[in-house]
């Protein structure tokens, strides 16, 4: 007989054959998706934001800005000096309230050039009049102003007649009138005789 290799003995003494003990499979499920768990197909929104379209907005916003003060400065790149009269003097004011009058030109886009520079020097006498001496209380004093135009160069320092002034310290300057006090008074000083 030809023997049969067993493997192991059963509970009534019989021995099964040597195969795998089978293996249970679970019963198959349906492969769908329960219906609350379905979405529809959306349409596609924008993919746009709001908030992307605010960025955008604003970076077209500051180039705008950017090429419009572009421009503005390439237009103005003279500096000023169409806005000087070679022909006149300038009153230039200054950001420390100091005033200076001469000849202005622009030495470059930071700097201006002021020569034959004239400035206000003011002497104040004071008057005390008789009333105000009986009555010290009541002190009305009247001061007279005396303003002399003084030319740059007899200070104890002694500049040059040439001021190299920084624009950014330059509040605004007129062109001046050539029958105007100050005009005349440089004028007279410069030719004494006249």
């Amino acid at each position: 007989m030809d023997s049969i290799p067993f493997r192991g003995s059963t509970s009534r003494g019989q021995q099964e054959p040597d195969t795998p003990p089978p293996t249970e499979q679970p019963p198959e499920r349906p492969h769908h998706r329960p219906a609350s768990h379905h979405k529809p197909p959306m349409k596609k929104e924008s993919s746009f934001s709001p908030k992307i379209i605010a960025i955008i907005v604003a970076i077209v916003v500051v180039l705008v800005i950017g090429v419009v003060t572009a421009f503005s400065l390439k237009g103005n790149s003279d500096g000023g000096a169409a806005a000087i009269d070679g022909g006149k003097y300038q009153a230039v004011f200054f950001d420390n309230g100091q005033v200076y009058f001469g000849k202005l030109s622009v030495l470059d886009p930071n700097y201006f050039k002021l020569t034959e520079i004239y400035y206000l020097q003011a002497n104040q006498e004071e008057q005390v009049t008789e009333e105000d001496q009986k009555n010290p209380q009541q002190t009305n004093t009247d001061q007279n102003a005396n303003v002399q135009l003084i030319k740059l160069g007899n200070e104890i320092h002694g500049p040059q007649d040439e001021m190299i002034v920084s624009r950014d310290k330059v509040l605004f300057f007129e062109n001046l009138k050539s029958d105007g006090k100050v005009s005349q008074s440089i004028e007279q000083f410069k030719n004494p005789n006249e």
